[in-house]
């Protein structure tokens, strides 16, 4: 993932941060969720919620299980966001 076309990359990782317990150094595009980062089924809920909250997006009819890195879930919002702004309901 190029983070260069995510607007609002340093924003994601903070969240990831917060929500996963890890040093901001740790949170990178490649960086696996579970497998890097540690997180659990708890803390991807959490992860959820405030990506939603803080990006106003929606991951209804998004499979979870497409989201592996940090980088994907930067994908999917901006997905998410560039659908909304389309006018395009997802899910």
């Amino acid at each position: 993932m190029n983070t260069a076309h995510f607007d609002h990359w340093d924003d994601l990782r903070a969240l990831c941060a917060d929500c996963l317990s890890v040093p901001v150094r740790d949170v990178v595009p490649h960086a696996r969720l579970v497998a890097d980062l540690g997180a659990d089924s708890l803390d991807i809920t959490e992860l959820q919620a405030a990506v939603e909250g803080h990006f106003d997006v929606s991951f209804k009819g998004v499979d979870p299980a497409s989201v592996h890195t940090v980088g994907d879930l930067a994908e999917l919002i901006e997905r998410l966001r560039a659908t909304r702004a389309s006018g395009v309901v997802a899910g």
